[in-house]
């Protein structure tokens, strides 16, 4: 894959604007005192919300697709 395959947007998204993210979760792997389980349940409550705000604005480009063209 070459750099020119990944739009600017994409960079910033996961890049820039997640990088807060990814401090607060190596924050709850790395810092004192760490509880696995605590940081693991977190993690998947992050990511279990993340997959249903991205189906559900999915789902909802779908509609509009389907009504208006």
């Amino acid at each position: 894959m070459t750099w020119e395959l990944i739009a600017p947007g994409t960079w910033l998204i996961f890049g820039i604007i997640g990088l807060p993210v990814y401090t607060v979760i190596l924050g709850w792997y790395f810092g004192k005192p760490s509880d696995v389980r605590t940081a693991t349940m977190g993690l998947a409550y992050l990511v279990g919300l993340t997959v249903l705000l991205w189906t559900g604005l999915f789902l909802k480009t779908v509609v509009i697709d389907l009504v208006f063209f």
